[in-house]
């Protein structure tokens, strides 16, 4: 009898552990920053056996820092989770059994090490590359005053001549802050303090899920936020040699439910002070006008912001987050030119004709902005796997915009005053976009939504002609009368993506469609006074497929690849035909004939970390299709007009690498440098040839650990030359310095920033057209800041 029992309870026995071996298990878990609380992207997470230094399997956390490894045999394991800059965290004897082991949040810790008496501690990296987009750390960057000023430290990203972002060439980008697009994009990179900024995020091939506004593809800001109880309190104040100034402050407090928090800023921003040398050329039958020019430039905004939000867990699975924004004050843009003016005109028979005058141009646009976003999240799973959001984003103007060129022509006997006064009135923007995450199976996910986006200006005016001594304007004799342009442009989005995710490799396929509904009716009054209207309508359809993978040949290696189609749509401003005053020499026209740009990219990366170390290769190519830029034509006498045209397509095809190393214990180097072709083929009116460069961008980023809570950072930023159909830029190198010192255990901060320390920003620009042509040369001003920082925090 006793044998009988015991053979049935090995029988059992056996038969239980077979059992358990055959049953699947899965692990879930969040990577967060131990320090911020915030989630890390993109971490290895490695399973190993108890007695095995190989992994068994592993993955990647998602964007917010989740991780699932499913599919898992019972038993004892090892866990490693690792990512650049942080020690590793191991878990040791994990027992699985059958379902699931939440292992909750799991908090990596900034590296540190020990050299001697001097305690290092490692700084993020400056910028790192992801799967999908480059990271740029703002506080890596402490002489950076604006948002704009942190992405000239990407080495494919530049301003164009013209002041807006592009990218590999050409392009523009769409601009996202914490996940939400942002009504005038450029305008809130100049604006948003780099205080404020906890990362940018670079994405040039965004997914199907995102906005397919912006060939260059999208920018996207995070802000400091902190979900962690407590207070959290900030301020700083910053001036510089130029005459700049900036004070924030800000106050975040959390606690287990509930937070809400407060932001606001005042700042006096000066954008570029710059000296213009300037010979201008232009040949109007027999007649040649000659115009040479010495300017003294400063461009620059007063601003002021104040921010409010809260979030509220209504549940343990339902979150709503409200912020709402104003302008206090009008927001003034300034931008001021003065210095000699010569201009000589020659007839057939070589006669000239030399006067001079004194130039004092000023330029100035106010506006005053309200706004707000609601968000709510429901999640379904723990892990967020199943969720629903939705959120709603509304801004306008509390004033009408304002704008006015006004330019003295000071002679000796007299004085010649032109320019334009300009308003935008009632303008409001609202996006708006749902979106459900839903997993199919264990290892597909399907996500789809649909987004709204609107612009609506009501009124658009604008008269160009002379002013008398109190700054009252008349009318050029052959300007139109009243010109109005009421401007309309709705865009409505579904999409839909599907995601499979491995033990090794991961796509991700999906698609959108964008209906896009453009009114632009433009009017003005005849001598008869009566109003006459030129409607213009614009409906359209397009769609954009986008796809991306990732292999992981282990938690240190990994490949990637993706495609997407973007498009650029022109802007009111391109289309509406408004003659505007923009020089003594030339004046702006819209062009409603001018087309979309679209942009087809592909990009295939490699990734490899070891330690703390890092080195990337990217391969791309893209093509755009009607390249829209700026074209100059002459005009009647010593005058040229602009206006926006579709000039042709592009190719830009090359690499781009980036690499991030510890030469010593208290020196980090990151360098990166994008090296590409760039084809432009010209068919535009009768001209049809193809421009070609060779481009090297470069930037190296160096940090410096010193003793006594000192830190310095050293970078230098090489532009290669740059080429548009009329326009040539010369290549031209900077390099900046900065010192931070902490003091009484880093609740106070001190930054002194040299800009420009070899005094080397400096380049030509040469535009030729048929019957024109401009030389000018310009010398950006070094300069001097200082800040001075405070941070109380006893959030935990």
């Amino acid at each position: 009898m006793k044998t009988k029992t015991i053979l049935l309870i090995l029988l059992y026995t056996n038969f239980y552990h077979t059992y358990l071996a055959a049953q699947k298990c899965t692990i879930n878990g969040k990577i967060i920053d131990k320090m911020s609380y915030e989630s890390i992207a993109y971490a290895n997470i490695g399973l190993f056996s108890e007695n095995d230094s190989a992994p068994l399997t592993g993955t990647i956390s998602n964007e917010e820092g989740i991780f699932s490894i499913q599919d898992i045999k019972t038993g004892k394991y090892r866990i490693k989770i690792s990512f650049i800059g942080y020690q590793s965290v191991i878990i040791d004897n994990v027992l699985l059994q059958p379902g699931t082991r939440e292992l909750g949040k799991i908090a990596l810790e900034v590296l540190s090490e020990n050299l001697d008496e001097l305690t290092i501690v490692s700084t993020k990296p400056p910028m790192t590359y992801k799967v999908d987009r480059k990271v740029i750390d703002a506080g890596s960057f402490p002489g950076a005053d604006a948002a704009i000023d942190l992405l000239e430290n990407v080495p494919s990203v530049q301003l164009d001549l013209e002041g807006n972002l592009t990218y590999r060439g050409e392009g523009t980008f769409k601009v996202y802050i914490n996940g939400h697009p942002a009504a005038n994009g450029t305008e809130k990179l100049r604006q948003l303090p780099a205080s404020r900024i906890d990362k940018i995020e670079v994405i040039t091939n965004p997914s199907a899920k995102y906005d397919a506004e912006g060939t260059a593809g999208i920018i996207q800001i995070i802000l400091k936020k902190n979900r962690l109880e407590g207070y959290a309190i900030n301020t700083s104040l910053k001036a510089d040699t130029r005459s700049a100034y900036q004070w924030m402050f800000s106050i975040d407090n959390k606690n287990e439910k509930n937070g809400w928090y407060l932001n606001t800023y005042w700042s006096g921003d000066v954008w570029e002070k710059y000296n213009e040398n300037s010979r201008q050329t232009i040949i109007d039958d027999e007649i040649t006008y000659n115009t040479t020019s010495e300017i003294k430039s400063k461009h620059g905004q007063t601003n002021s912001n104040i921010e409010m939000g809260f979030n509220y867990d209504l549940t343990n699975k339902d979150y709503i987050d409200f912020s709402g924004y104003v302008n206090p004050t009008k927001t003034k843009q300034k931008n001021r030119k003065k210095g000699w003016v010569t201009e000589q005109i020659t007839n057939k028979n070589g006669e000239t004709t030399d006067s001079t005058y004194y130039l004092n141009s000023l330029y100035n646009c106010n506006y005053q902005y309200v706004g707000g976003t609601l968000t709510y999240e429901h999640t379904f799973k723990k892990d967020r796997s199943h969720l629903f959001s939705a959120y709603i984003d509304y801004s306008g103007y509390v004033t009408d915009l304002f704008d006015r060129q006004y330019d003295q022509q000071i002679y000796d006997t007299f004085t010649k005053r032109e320019g334009f006064i300009g308003s935008e009135h009632q303008e409001t923007t609202i996006e708006g976009k749902l979106n459900y995450k839903i997993p199919l199976n264990k290892k597909i996910t399907m996500e789809t939504g649909a987004e709204i986006s609107t612009d609506h200006i009501p009124e658009i005016t604008s008269k160009s002609g002379t002013f008398d001594a109190n700054k009252n304007i008349t009318k050029y004799d052959d300007a139109p009368i009243n010109q109005i342009v009421d401007f309309i442009q709705d865009v409505y989005s579904p999409y839909i993506l599907l995601k499979r995710e491995g033990e090794k490799m991961a796509i991700q396929a999906g698609i959108r469609v964008e209906f896009t509904n453009r009114r632009s009716d433009y009017s003005f009054e005849n001598e008869a006074g009566i109003r006459v209207t030129t409607p213009t309508r614009n409906r359209f359809t397009d769609f954009f497929p986008s796809v991306h993978t990732t292999y992981n040949f282990s938690e240190t290696q990994q490949i990637f690849t993706s495609y997407s189609r973007r498009i650029q749509r022109p802007n009111y401003w391109k289309l509406v035909p408004l003659e505007q005053y923009e020089t003594p020499y030339s004046y702006y026209t819209g062009n409603d004939d001018v087309l979309p740009s679209y942009t087809n990219a592909w990009e295939t990366g490699f990734k490899k970390s070891w330690d703390k170390n890092f080195i990337s290769t990217e391969i791309f190519t893209r093509k755009t299709m009607n390249v829209t830029q700026n074209y100059s034509h002459t005009s009647a006498g010593n005058m040229l007009v602009i206006s926006p045209e579709n000039v042709g397509q592009s190719w830009s095809t090359g690499i781009e690498l980036m690499g991030g190393a510890y030469i010593f214990p208290w020196w980090n180097a990151n360098l990166s440098a994008s090296l590409y072709s760039y084809k432009l083929n010209i068919n535009f009116e009768k001209i049809q040839k193809t421009q070609k460069q060779f481009k090297t961008d470069t930037r190296w980023n160096n940090t410096f650990l010193l003793p006594k809570l000192f830190t310095l950072k050293w970078d230098l930023k090489y532009n290669s030359p740059y080429q548009s159909a009329q326009t040539k830029r010369d290549a031209f190198f900077v390099s900046n310095l900065a010192l931070k010192k902490e003091f009484c255990e880093g609740k106070w901060i001190i930054t002194v920033v040299y800009n420009d320390i070899f005094s080397s920003e400096k380049y030509t620009t040469t535009k030729t057209g048929e019957g024109f042509f401009i030389k000018t040369q310009y010398k950006e001003e070094p300069y001097f800041s200082f800040k001075l920082a405070y941070i109380f925090d006893n959030q935990k």
